[in-house]
């Protein structure tokens, strides 16, 4: 309360993670279940309102051919002809998306529809780490309030709410990150908990490359603390998260080394890989790999999708916890935690694509330091400590905004999560004014799309996609949702282009500016994806072909 005396501080000791007042491990507990059940429940429910997105195709593919009973771990041990999937292959992706799909299916229930069973796993993984956030949110401030805010804030944020769905690799890496966060504070206090945080670190190592970055912010907070329970637990972490990852790559298994070194050269040398330089459209320019994004990306990306009271929040809690950070050693892990992907993303070497995909973790302890905020501002100085000084007025009408603001957003963009926008710019259609992407992911081929296309093509018709991806065609086909896939035979009727800048060729513009789709997906008068008459697509590739331009082959 402004005008009360400052409370003592708590002195840190050997730079252990916590309070002074640290709560029981039987309500942090209740707390963690309760959050867990309530994220899985939700995920599940509300799974069937978002499509089938960009790599969840290939992503289930993959977990197909480990489902088949052809790749166990000791096949592809035993059998050089054994193709494993992942990590010495194509992109260099590990399996743990893949082995999340798998897993999850096997245990799915029967009523659910094919794109939620094989979301199962990866939402229950998901659902873990929400669990886990909340327990070592409670253990560490011992405030209800932190822990509610920061789970409100990780389902509220429209765009990590629908990646935390998603059979893809970025939901999976980020909960596996947040897990392994939630274990480096036992880890810290006691030996003994070192192999469980090694564990969880080698399930992020397992997750995506991206993961390879997540012991840096450890490292940086043992540095930063001079904790020697720090330094103890990485000894010991360290080295069981790379033997964990190897154990989940069979072909590590006689070579590690040989393997390993394909596994970097694959992920490190993307420029060398054509069709892995993917471009993105960002405040009116073209970057690639060739072109690297601006330093301020990171920051512009997460201003402009993320709620403006759930911002101001978490801006909030990241200002106070730096301001105390030889006091308040739990919120500076957390910063720590955030700040990396923000960090190596603003690199120039680094990948520019996926919007905000890539800095995904981010976003989860975002929502962590929601929380400190709500109880930086709620208790100012006294977080840590007893008694507790309540503030007054702005803080609690804080609290209310940020609940109200991040509900209706959530509700309002459902659906559409990935093309949400930030009031700031004015929503979807002020960042389309400032030169941003609507849409990405083929996400506006939904359920509504799909029936106007059934309903619309003859029996011996087939569609035309621009760029779509090949294997959520072949899954949209099995499961009844698209009749013919382009490869099949008969006539082309449609050509389905989505508005994404960065992936749209000469042809697609050409048809924006000269011709007049038969449907479109709009969303906040902004429109998502096209559907014009082949006709059409015909007449435009006639001309570019006058003009010389080659037009991207249709899919």
């Amino acid at each position: 309360m402004i005008g009360s005396p400052e409370p003592a501080r708590p002195r840190s000791t050997d730079g252990k993670i916590g309070g002074v007042n640290t709560p029981s491990r039987l309500r942090s507990l209740g707390w963690s279940l309760a959050a867990a059940a309530v994220c899985a429940v939700l995920l599940v429910a509300t799974s069937p309102g978002l499509p089938l997105v960009w790599d969840e195709g290939d992503t289930i593919a993959r977990a197909d051919q480990l489902d088949s009973g052809q790749l166990h771990p000791w096949h592809v041990a035993e059998r050089q002809n054994a193709v494993w999937p992942y990590t010495v292959v194509r992109e260099g992706h590990p399996p743990l998306s893949g082995m999340l799909v798998a897993g999850g299916r096997r245990i799915a229930p029967g009523w659910l529809d094919p794109l939620t069973q094989a979301r199962l796993g990866p939402m229950l993984w998901f659902a873990l780490a929400a669990g886990a956030m909340c327990y070592r949110l409670q253990r560490d401030y011992d405030a209800p309030v932190v822990t509610l805010l920061a789970l409100v804030a990780l389902v509220t944020m429209p765009r990590l709410f629908a990646h935390e769905h998603f059979a893809t690799l970025d939901g999976p890496l980020t909960a596996a990150w947040v897990i392994a966060w939630a274990t480096f504070a036992p880890a810290v206090r006691q030996a003994g908990w070192a192999p469980l945080f090694g564990l969880a670190l080698g399930l992020t190592l397992a997750a995506k490359f991206t993961g390879w970055l997540s012991p840096l912010p450890f490292v940086a907070w043992t540095v930063l603390t001079r904790s020697r329970g720090g330094m103890r637990a990485l000894a010991i972490g360290l080295p069981v998260a790379l033997a964990v990852f190897v154990a989940l790559n069979p072909p590590l298994w006689h070579e590690p080394l040989t393997g390993l070194r394909t596994f970097f050269e694959l992920n490190l040398n993307r420029a060398e890989q054509g069709h892995l330089n993917v471009s993105t459209w960002f405040l009116g320019r073209m970057y690639n790999l060739d072109y690297p994004l601006p330093w301020y990306n990171t920051i512009v990306w997460t201003v402009v999708t993320i709620t403006p009271v759930t911002l101001y929040l978490g801006i909030y809690g990241i200002v106070w916890s730096v301001s105390r950070w030889r006091v308040d050693t739990a919120s500076l892990l957390l910063v720590c935690q955030w700040a990396t992907l923000v960090i190596v993303r603003a690199l120039p070497w680094a990948p520019p694509h996926d919007a905000e995909r890539l800095i995904l973790p981010s976003f989860a302890f975002f929502a962590a330091l929601v929380g400190v905020g709500v109880g930086r501002g709620l208790y100012r100085e006294t977080l840590l400590s007893r008694p507790r000084i309540i503030a007054q007025g702005w803080a609690k009408v804080a609290v209310a905004l940020a609940l109200a603001a991040a509900l209706f957003d959530s509700v309002t963009y459902f659906g559409h999560n990935l093309s949400y926008y930030s009031r700031l710019v004015g929503g979807l259609r002020g960042a389309v004014a400032l030169g941003m992407e609507p849409t990405y992911y083929w996400d506006a081929l939904d359920r509504q799309t799909l029936d106007w296309l059934a309903r619309n093509t003859g029996d011996n018709q087939k569609v035309a996609f621009a760029a779509a991806p090949p294997q959520n065609l072949k899954l949209l086909k099995a499961w009844g949702l698209l009749a013919r896939t382009p490869d099949d035979p008969g006539t082309f009727r449609w050509y389905v282009v989505q508005r994404r800048p960065s992936a749209n060729s000469p042809l697609d513009h050409w048809l924006f500016d000269h011709a007049t789709p038969a449907y479109q997906h709009t969303f906040s008068s902004v429109s998502l994806l096209d559907v014009y008459d082949y006709a059409d697509y015909q007449r435009a590739n006639a001309e570019l072909t006058k003009t010389k331009e080659a037009p991207a082959a249709a899919q």
